[in-house]
């Protein structure tokens, strides 16, 4: 399949390295002396291809990004590569593959968190996206397009017996406080929506990039402050763990670089979306996988939220006004 992406490519002449990913299947693809990042995509009804080809192609296209991502090289869609204008030739691949320029380097990380010049560089990297004035194709909800889309799905599949009825109540009722608690905005903000270390890659050169599209759209839920809270909240479950002062940290190094005071109780509202959605895409992705360690993977994944969910959702229920 990788060798179809170029006419030079054949099975024999191409080295290929598994290059991790939870959805989709990623590679690094030496070709000569050059290498490339290929993605193959993980075909569901979850990510919408078409939607986030033409963000790839509005990406591309923004002059003030290009210092923060990859050299875009191919999108398939339809069969066709939408990056080339003048292309003609028929791909058979599925839509969502794509073929990026391969920046050496490595992924961000908790330990380099830490540091305050490394916050500072995600802090700027953040507002360059932010302030790029990109002009996404769909609007974001996290409520609407990810949250309520993938429970309602899990429920008509049928819950897996490691969550009870008691944990999707109170899951329900996080879900609706949340929701209630953050406004709807007239005009949606450019949002990444899926702020993880794993996309933010440091190259060799010391700069910072930023990677992976799929759930980018004009948040109207949060508007920018999503990708904050979304930063928080999935480093809550991860080792080492983030800590609220860590985080806050950050925030007034992001307050100095935005020129505003973000506004932190939306955030930490906002955070409870985060382990919530997470919990019903960990198992529409437990039903999806095969093998008994995807299955125990993501089973895991599942549980880690759901015992975490509640402690933060107190958390935040009465004590957010006051730090």
């Amino acid at each position: 399949m990788i060798s179809r992406l170029n006419k030079d490519w054949r099975p024999e002449n191409i080295k290929i390295k598994k290059a991790g990913g939870q959805t989709n299947r990623n590679y690094i693809v030496q070709y000569k002396n050059k290498k490339f990042f290929v993605r193959l995509p993980w075909e569901s009804d979850v990510i919408n291809r078409k939607i986030e080809g033409k963000n790839i192609l509005a990406l591309s296209k923004n002059k003030k990004l290009k210092e923060i991502l990859p050299r875009y090289y191919v999108y398939i869609l339809n069969k066709r590569n939408i990056l080339d204008s003048w292309g003609q030739k028929i791909f058979n691949l599925p839509d969502g593959t794509m073929m990026t320029e391969y920046i050496e380097g490595k992924l961000f990380s908790p330990d380099l968190f830490k540091k305050k010049r490394y916050q500072e560089k995600l802090a700027k990297m953040f507002c360059v996206f932010h302030k790029s004035k990109v002009n996404f194709v769909n609007n974001y909800n996290v409520f609407r397009d990810e949250l309520a889309k993938y429970r309602i799905i899990v429920e008509k599949h049928g819950t897996p017996k490691f969550i009870d009825k008691k944990t999707v109540i109170s899951l329900k009722k996080i879900e609706i406080e949340a929701k209630k608690r953050i406004p709807l905005l007239k005009k949606g903000v450019p949002a990444h929506n899926d702020f993880i270390f794993q996309n933010f890659l440091i190259g060799k050169n010391g700069k910072l990039y930023l990677l992976d599209f799929e759930y980018a759209g004009m948040n109207k839920k949060g508007g920018h402050l999503y990708d904050f809270a979304f930063l928080f909240a999935d480093n809550l479950f991860r080792q080492p763990a983030m800590n609220k002062k860590m985080f806050e940290q950050f925030l007034k190094i992001a307050n100095r670089i935005y020129v505003q005071r973000l506004n932190k109780e939306q955030i930490y509202w906002l955070s409870l979306a985060v382990p919530v959605m997470q919990v019903w895409w960990g198992t529409l992705r437990y039903f999806d996988v095969s093998t008994k360690k995807e299955k125990k993977y993501f089973k895991d994944y599942v549980l880690k939220r759901t015992k975490k969910i509640g402690k933060l959702f107190e958390f935040i229920k009465k004590g957010v006004r006051r730090t």
